[in-house]
């Protein structure tokens, strides 16, 4: 109970809405509502890990435990080397009942489009035209500002991120900035980008807002960014700088903190370039 009196006064604090709690964390909006109202008293881990990310993003104490992932793990985790020496295909006969390893991730059916996080499948769907329009137009911008400030590289999905240096979880972020190419081999990411971008899909703003988040933030990356469309707003986690989470509009120049603002993107213009694009 004290800790979710924490969690209503940091809400207090910030102003947020329990619709905005919802909005940006993925839980349901009833589950919100039963938590700060003490409705539910034994909300779940996963829950109260998703708000709490969004109220206290540097730090949370909901965060799956190393007990709750044992029974996934190997005995040893494969090594950069071993990771690279994986064989492109696997017999679907081979894949296990429980505990997903990368190996499993190859073997599955080229169609299947999904990602591997602490040895579990989680499907992504499809991505619709607005979806890659904005990707397509950040990864312009993103593009000449790399090419005025050498030294860092950007990469559009997909391109496999093995996130945990391990062989239990593999992501495709839609967009991201790797600024130590060591970390690119074999046409892999080996560790944390420098940033990465999520866009919202139908179906992925629990993901993105949620158990992403969180993997994003444990494992060392340096600015993470939701762009949330339906909502008009760019959610900006400066995670290297430990400071607060900022929600901003798709009318402003957003300032890309790993480039210690060298860089701005100017989100303005995507958002009328949508614009004129009509219903797609």
């Amino acid at each position: 109970m004290k800790d979710i009196l924490l969690l209503k006064d940091r809400k207090k604090e910030l102003g947020y809405t329990d619709q905005e709690i919802a909005d940006l964390s993925g839980v349901p909006l009833e589950t919100v509502q039963k938590i700060f109202s003490y409705a539910a008293y034994s909300p779940s881990s996963d829950a109260l890990a998703a708000i709490e990310r969004i109220l206290f993003p540097q730090a949370s104490p909901y965060a799956s435990s190393d007990s709750s992932k044992s029974d996934l793990l190997r005995e040893r985790p494969l090594t950069w080397e071993e990771l690279e020496d994986q064989p492109e295909k696997y017999s679907e006969d081979q894949l296990p009942e429980g505990g997903y390893t990368y190996a499993d991730y190859l073997a599955l059916p080229d169609d299947r489009r999904v990602e591997l996080i602490d040895g579990k499948f989680y499907d992504m769907a499809a991505p619709n035209t607005r979806h890659q329009i904005i990707i397509g137009q950040l990864h312009l911008q993103f593009q000449a500002c790399a090419q005025a400030h050498p030294g860092c590289m950007v990469l559009l999905s997909p391109v496999d991120v093995m996130l945990d240096m391990d062989d239990r979880t593999v992501v495709q972020p839609d967009l991201m900035v790797l600024c130590d190419l060591s970390k690119l081999r074999k046409g892999r990411v080996f560790g944390a980008p420098d940033l990465v971008i999520e866009v919202i899909s139908p179906g992925s703003r629990r993901m993105d807002y949620g158990k992403k988040a969180g993997k994003y933030i444990d494992a060392g990356v340096r600015e993470y960014w939701i762009i949330d469309y339906k909502r008009r707003i760019v959610v900006v986690y400066d995670i290297e700088h430990e400071t607060e989470m900022s929600v901003m509009g798709m009318d402003e120049d957003i300032p890309v903190n790993i480039s210690h603002g060298n860089c701005k993107i100017r989100m303005k213009e995507i958002r009328d370039y949508l614009d004129t694009l009509g219903d797609i």
